[in-house]
């Protein structure tokens, strides 16, 4: 039996602050987000720490939905961006064979499979113009923080091939004692079920229990709470997450744009929101020295 070291229903308390991406100074007056303050009261009680890759570790996803996109239209099939987020943390093969399930003939020769191959072509074609996910920083920073100070694992739903040439092109491969990911034997089960988390914490020699998980997908945060970790950590409510910097950068050129056309003046403060960027190479990631501010 594995008793958690403090009591989680108290964090749960804390205010959640809405999917609404505003900025850390409305969260909290001392310009700390919610999720982060959350996070900081149960690191100190953790044994180890488990990742997510895609969405959490590397900004894949905007890559990812282009190369989705490519391949769904090549077969004829249609899969928006709401939807294609609201799957994150499910298989290709298992999400192809939904669409395929829902929108094809049932006699159909398309497979599954073919899509899934043809999925993998257009990001070989993607990454050949040269264009790569580069590091989430703000995740990427915890991960620096506690390298040789905890065990830490990925445990991802991607092929094996890419997180671990994704993770490596970025410079922190090195940072994590196994990665685990779908295709593994013992995982079972894909997300929502527990497996890939109860073996990333195996893996690390870590009860779950004393496990603090990291995950930007709703399917992802039901299997940490399956598997029992101390603490799931939704990175999607991180103030400086890409998706939240991208809106408070689109609604700071909308205000300028809405200033100039007023001729009303005014200044804009851009916060170094830009540092998240990742639709092209990046280079190797550096860490940064302060990781409490980043966060």
């Amino acid at each position: 039996f594995c008793q958690p070291l403090i009591d989680i229903s108290l964090l749960r308390q804390l205010p959640l602050p809405p999917m609404s991406f505003l900025s850390k100074d409305q969260h909290d007056p001392d310009g700390v987000c919610p999720e982060t303050r959350r996070l900081e009261a149960v690191l100190g009680d953790a044994r180890g720490l488990v990742f997510d890759c895609d969405g959490t570790l590397l900004d894949t996803m905007p890559l990812y939905f282009e190369s989705w996109s490519r391949a769904c239209e090549e077969v004829g099939l249609t899969f928006p961006l709401e939807r294609f987020y609201s799957y994150a943390g499910r298989t290709v093969h298992g999400i192809f064979q939904t669409l395929i399930d829902e929108q094809l003939p049932s006699d159909t020769k398309i497979t599954a499979s073919h899509c899934e191959d043809r999925k993998r072509s257009h990001h070989a074609d993607i990454e050949a113009e040269g264009r790569f996910a580069g590091p989430i920083d703000v995740v990427v920073d915890i991960a620096f923080s506690y390298h040789g100070k905890l065990p830490m694992a990925v445990a991802s739903s991607g092929w094996r091939d890419h997180v671990i040439s994704g993770l490596e092109r970025v410079g922190i491969l090195h940072l994590f004692d196994a990665v685990v990911t779908a295709c593994d034997e013992e995982v079972k089960n894909p997300k929502p079920a527990p497996d890939i988390f109860l073996v990333a914490a195996e893996r690390i020699g870590i009860k779950p229990c004393n496990c603090v998980g990291f995950e930007d997908a709703n399917l992802g945060m039901d299997a940490l709470n399956h598997a029992g970790y101390l603490y799931a950590c939704d990175v999607r409510l991180l103030h400086m997450y890409p998706r939240n910097v991208e809106e408070r950068l689109s609604r700071q050129n909308s205000l300028q744009a809405n200033v100039v056309a007023t001729d009303a003046g005014g200044d804009n403060e851009s916060n170094g929101d830009n540092k998240n960027s990742s639709n092209g190479a990046r280079a190797r990631y550096k860490p940064r020295s302060n990781t409490a501010t980043a966060i």
